[in-house]
């Protein structure tokens, strides 16, 4: 029997990539990165703790959030991704954050690992922003990650590897194309069962100040941008960068 190859274009809903997900990223500190988080929303004085994650993947950061905020909603597109951490009892909800469901509005919205930079388009990031801004409260605030240029050529090329995860075979591409700013990472997964699916995930790699212009168009300001995991603002040599913003309907 011949193997099944399926490929699916921009890493649609994380369907195959879910499986291996946590096994790519188990060097990450999400129980540090929550903590920052947490620090954030303290910074922030927003107050509350209504608190929505936005494009939460398997909710890694908000199992370390729940004790704190138990109210915490985690959101992803991908319900794979969603259905993979269990073990806490907060709300998860299935929607595309371009297009949120919840009436409700919320003190404290957050985003992390440069889920930002998957929208590929400036009309996207206005849509989410505009989203957003809906669903938070006038003193709320909103706070995301999103990866530099820097990050990306530091890293395309350790991004290319290989690796097993119970039974499941996987291979990585990394590819960073300078002129377009496009990020890519190609997946080629090889399940159990022989069936080999491929996923494709591009990001766009902002410059920092086309967030601020951003930000501004969509009623925001933008009242710390960080060099992500530190209290220092954010510079040249910044990988990443971390940005509170707030409305400014309440300044207006």
């Amino acid at each position: 029997m011949g193997e099944e190859n399926t490929k699916i274009e921009n890493g649609r809903y994380y369907k195959e990539i879910a499986l291996v997900y946590n096994h790519l990223m188990r060097s990450i500190d999400y129980k540090g990165w929550a903590k920052y988080i947490k620090y954030l929303h303290d910074e922030s004085k927003s107050g509350g703790d209504d608190i929505l994650e936005l494009a939460a993947g398997t909710c890694s950061v908000a199992k370390y959030l729940y004790k704190d905020y138990p109210k915490i909603i985690a959101t992803d597109l991908s319900f794979q991704m969603l259905s993979m951490n269990l073990e806490n009892s907060f709300n998860r909800v299935c929607c595309n954050m371009l297009n949120l469901p919840f009436k409700n509005k919320y003190n404290f919205v957050f985003s992390t690992f440069d889920s930002i930079n998957y929208l590929i388009t400036e009309s996207d990031v206005r849509q989410l922003l505009n989203e957003v801004g809906v669903s938070l409260y006038d003193d709320g605030c909103f706070t995301f990650d999103v990866s530099l240029e820097k990050n990306s050529l530091k890293y395309v090329k350790s991004l290319n590897r290989k690796g097993k995860c119970e039974g499941i075979k996987y291979i990585q591409y990394s590819d960073y194309d300078k002129e377009s700013r496009i990020h890519t990472n190609s997946f080629k997964i090889m399940l159990s069962n022989g069936k080999i699916v491929e996923e494709v995930h591009k990001q766009r790699i902002y410059d920092i100040y086309d967030y601020f212009n951003l930000v501004d168009e969509c009623g925001f300001y933008v009242e710390h941008c960080f060099d992500a995991f530190t209290f220092d603002q954010v510079h040249d040599n910044s990988e990443r960068a971390q940005f509170l913003i707030k409305k400014k309907c309440k300044h207006a």
